[in-house]
């Protein structure tokens, strides 16, 4: 079976979910490896999980919770290990330019100048940030099994890419206030305009 448009979300869990975890420790995974570069909130991995399982693709079954009544945990199915691996055969996904910010730039020519800056300049310290806590971010070389290097590269490589994606804003940001400044001064000439 294979997953037709569907987004790399449902792919993320599959791979996720080789281990077996339940919704919550899926959703504490997911925050503690992807926060940087993706966001699902809970709701969204419940709904992608369960629709998953309709397809056959990872299956759930009870299990007792230290804390409380049982917990339901997944797992990624024979099945579901195969579409995994279609998908990483099938080569890198392009990425997608959906983001909201490319909208924002062009209509940013619509708010005073003063207003403009002012996202430019916390655009800025968005990339700040994140460029930051990207290059924060430990590298422990310390994986004993071929399989744990492996697995460490891999992850280094995500990092990596993630941080160069994160400079690369981050320059382009500083030379687009520079650039803004230059053609517009730094008090802002010009009003809204509708």
């Amino acid at each position: 079976m294979h997953i037709g448009g569907q987004m790399s979300l449902d792919f993320i869990l599959l791979g996720a979910l080789e281990e077996p975890r339940s919704g919550y420790e899926l959703k504490q995974w997911f925050d503690e490896v992807f926060s940087f570069f993706w966001n699902a909130d809970q709701s969204q991995i419940y709904r992608t999980i369960n629709r998953l399982a309709d397809q056959g693709l990872v299956t759930g079954k009870d299990a007792p919770s230290p804390i409380g009544p049982d917990k339901r945990v997944y797992r990624t199915t024979a099945k579901g290990k195969a579409e995994l691996r279609r998908w990483l055969k099938d080569g890198p996904v392009s990425p997608a330019q959906r983001t909201a910010v490319y909208a924002q730039l062009i209509f940013l020519a619509r708010m005073p100048d003063a207003e403009a800056t002012q996202f430019l300049v916390a655009m800025k310290a968005q990339a700040d940030e994140l460029v930051a806590a990207l290059e924060q971010v430990s590298d422990d070389d310390a994986s004993p099994s071929d399989e744990g290097r492996r697995v460490e590269f891999f992850n280094r490589a995500s990092l990596g890419l993630g941080l160069a994606r994160a400079k690369a804003t981050q320059a382009f940001v500083n030379t687009l206030i520079d650039q803004h400044k230059a053609e517009f001064g730094s008090e802002g000439r010009h009003g809204n305009r509708t």
